[in-house]
C-alpha cells in the first residue's frame, strides 16, 4: 500500500520537488510532467501548491527549504532583479539594503519574495551578473558625467589638490601574532588575538606636499555623519589655502583645491563652511575612485595597521590606527597622485598623447 503525507515527500529527492515546479513554468501539460518525474498527478499538484503559497514545494521544515531554491525558480523575482541591474546599476553598489528597498517599490513587488543578502548575490550570479560587470554598467550610465570631470581636472596640477574620503576598519580584521616558535626565532603566525578589537571609522584629508593634512578616528558604533563631516572640514579649513579666482595656477597656492566624493555624510553647510574659508571644491563623480589619491593611501594604512598590532600587541587601538594614518610617507602619497593621473588621460584621448602629467 503506498505512503501518505510526510512520508510520501521524503520518497522524492529535493531535485525532483524543482524539476516538477521548472516544467510547469516551462508549459509543460500535467500528464508530461508526471511521466517524466514518475510521480502522481495529486503529488504534483500538492507541489505547485505549496510553492504557490510559500514559496517552496515542500511544506515541511524537515526538508531543505531554502529561500534560495525558490528564488532560482521565481521567475518574475528573477525579472524584476535583471530590469532593476540594468536601469539603475548604481544602487548595487551601495549597501544591499537599498536594493531591497528598490525592489519593493516596484509594481510587481511580492512579499514572499527573498530578503536575505545570500540569496540576492547567488540571484545575481544566476542571472549572469558579477561585481565587475554590475561596476562596468554604473561606469558607462555614468561615462558623460567622469569625462566632464576629467575635462576639469586636467588643468589642475597635483600638488594643489586635497583629497578627502571616509574609510572602516572592522576589529575582527586585526592580526595579532599567537601561538608557538622556537627559542630565538621570531613568530610568524597571524592570527585574530584572543581580545575584541574595537571597530574604528576615520575621515581623512591628503595632500601631494604635506602627505597627511587632517585626520578624525571615531569608535563605531555610532556610525559618521554629517555633524562629523562639517566638524572635520571645520577643522581641515585652517590647514587648506585660499584658492585665488582668477589668477594663474603658477600664482596660486598649494593645496587650495579640496577634492571628495558624493558620500551620503558629505552635506550643503560643510560646502558654504569651506566655500567662505576660500577653498575650491572639487566633487568626485561617481564611480570613478581611481580618480582619488586617497584609496591607495588607506590601502597602505590598513596593511600598516596590521604591522603595528603584529609588533606591538600591546599598544591600544586608536594609537595604533593613529600612527599607521599619519605616518604615511609624502613619497608614497605622491606615488599615488602619479598612478592617479593617467586614469583621467584613458578618458581624453584627445589630450592624453600631447599632454604633460601636471605636478
Amino acid at each position: 500500500m503506498p505512503r501518505t503525507g510526510k512520508a510520501a515527500l521524503t520518497m522524492f529527492p529535493i531535485a525532483i520537488f524543482w524539476q516538477v515546479i521548472r516544467f510547469y513554468q516551462r508549459g509543460l501539460s500535467w500528464s508530461s510532467i508526471v511521466n517524466l518525474a514518475s510521480c502522481s498527478l495529486a503529488t504534483a499538484h500538492e507541489w505547485w501548491a505549496n510553492f504557490q503559497r510559500h514559496g517552496s514545494p515542500c511544506n515541511d521544515d524537515a526538508i531543505q527549504n531554502r529561500h534560495a531554491d525558490a528564488a532560482r525558480f521565481n521567475a518574475q523575482f528573477l525579472r524584476a532583479l535583471d530590469s532593476l541591474v540594468r536601469a539603475h546599476p548604481e544602487v548595487f553598489q551601495r549597501e544591499l539594503s537599498a536594493i531591497f528597498r528598490r525592489l519593493t517599490l516596484l509594481p510587481e513587488w511580492d512579499q514572499r519574495w527573498p530578503t536575505s543578502t545570500s540569496t540576492l548575490g547567488e540571484m545575481l550570479r544566476l542571472i549572469g551578473y558579477s561585481v565587475k560587470k554590475v561596476e562596468r554598467l554604473a561606469s558607462e550610465r555614468c561615462f558623460a558625467q567622469i569625462v566632464a570631470q576629467c575635462r576639469l581636472a586636467r588643468h589642475v596640477p597635483d600638488r594643489f589638490i586635497g583629497v578627502a574620503d571616509e574609510t572602516h576598519f572592522h576589529g575582527a580584521a586585526m592580526p595579532r601574532p599567537r601561538g608557538r616558535a622556537l627559542v630565538g626565532q621570531p613568530l610568524e603566525a597571524l592570527a585574530p588575538g584572543p581580545r575584541v578589537r574595537q571597530r574604528f571609522s576615520f575621515i581623512a584629508a591628503v595632500s601631494y606636499t604635506r602627505g597627511v593634512l587632517e585626520l578624525t578616528v571615531s569608535e563605531v558604533p555610532p556610525s559618521q555623519c554629517g555633524d562629523d563631516w562639517v566638524l572635520f572640514c571645520t577643522s581641515s579649513a585652517r590647514r587648506i589655502n585660499g584658492f585665488v579666482p582668477g589668477a594663474p595656477w603658477a600664482d596660486e597656492p598649494n593645496d587650495c583645491v579640496l577634492l571628495y566624493d558624493n558620500a551620503s555624510v558629505h552635506n550643503a553647510l560643510a560646502d558654504e563652511l569651506l566655500t567662505i574659508n576660500g577653498v575650491l571644491l572639487m566633487h568626485l563623480r561617481p564611480n570613478c575612485p581611481n580618480f582619488s589619491g586617497v584609496e591607495p593611501v588607506f590601502a597602505d594604512y590598513k596593511r600598516a595597521a596590521r604591522n603595528l598590532a603584529y609588533h606591538h600587541p600591546d599598544l591600544d587601538d586608536r594609537l595604533i590606527h593613529v600612527l599607521a594614518l599619519a605616518s604615511a610617507p609624502v613619497g608614497a602619497i605622491q606615488g599615488h597622485y602619479h598612478e592617479a593621473r593617467p586614469e583621467m588621460w584613458r578618458y581624453l584621448p584627445d589630450f592624453a598623447a600631447r599632454a604633460p602629467l601636471p605636478r
